[in-house]
């Protein structure tokens, strides 16, 4: 039963996201960040394939993985 809820939980919060990701496109704000966020959170049919794409797309490789590289590079200066 506590499986069931999480994951009810879990598919609630990242439509969530989605939804506020796509109001924040028209607003200043990372909406596209939030959509990707909301639909690595949730779980449907098809997902590895979406997730395999998106990560080939030009936005990925610019966006995200900059992102990873500036947070990794300050947690590594923290440790020091």
């Amino acid at each position: 039963m506590k499986k069931v809820i999480k994951n009810v939980a879990k598919n609630t919060g990242g439509v969530c996201l989605i939804i506020i990701g796509c109001m924040m496109i028209f607003t200043p704000g990372p909406g596209l960040l939030t959509i990707l966020a909301g639909f690595y959170i949730t779980s449907f049919p098809g997902k590895p394939a979406l997730v395999a794409k998106m990560k080939k797309t030009k936005f990925y490789n610019r966006y995200v993985i900059n992102i990873e590289l500036k947070i990794k590079s300050k947690l590594k200066r923290k440790k020091k």
